[in-house]
């Protein structure tokens, strides 16, 4: 679990400042090794180096965190939208998304962070920072642009791919012009 420089400074009964500045060290440190110091989710947390990820998942015999295209569909909604209701998560994705959202609240990705003021008083969704820990995100600001990810060098479409295991669209978003907003199409199936 991360922990904030905060909380590292009160029990080293330190200087923030220079614990800040022990991190930045230490993060540097073991930037080559078999484990790194990230910073993410507003804290720092040692991980394994992404580059033994196979060989860790193969000691630990765990399989990677799997999630399906409508959960990943639904949280990629809250994260852009964020605070946003249901029943809009229902008009974007054009499905109940009742079932998906509630297990993505199980698993604390997704939290409750209020309550609109409408009639019905619908409940408002953001993500947790469980979501920030699981991509390995320090702020919201760090997702990628709707322009970036639709931009993907056929390297990085490689990697997405295997990653992720699903097919990365090729010209799903259409921008309107003059930042009017941005539409998105379906993505074409393509086989394996």
């Amino acid at each position: 679990e991360p922990l904030a420089p905060r909380e590292l400074a009160r029990a080293a009964r330190s200087r923030r400042a220079l614990v800040e500045q022990a991190l930045a060290e230490l993060a540097a440190d073991y930037a080559g090794r078999g484990f790194q110091l990230h910073a993410v989710a507003g804290g720092y947390v040692f991980r394994t180096n992404p580059e033994l990820a196979a060989e860790v998942r193969r000691f630990a015999a765990q399989l990677p965190v799997r999630m399906t295209r409508a959960q990943l569909e639904t949280l990629a909604i809250v994260a852009y939208r964020q605070p946003i209701t249901r029943p809009e998560i229902d008009d974007v994705r054009g499905v109940d998304s009742g079932p998906v959202l509630r297990t993505l609240l199980e698993r604390e990705l997704v939290r409750i962070i209020g309550k609109k003021e409408e009639p019905g008083r619908p409940l408002l969704y953001g993500t947790a920072d469980k979501f920030l820990e699981l991509f390995g995100l320090a702020a919201l600001t760090d997702l990628p642009t709707l322009r970036e990810f639709t931009e993907l060098s056929p390297e990085s479409r490689e990697i997405y791919e295997r990653e992720l295991g699903v097919l990365a669209p090729e010209g799903a978003i259409e921008v309107e012009e003059e930042g009017q907003g941005e539409s998105v199409a379906p993505a074409p199936e393509r086989e394996r």
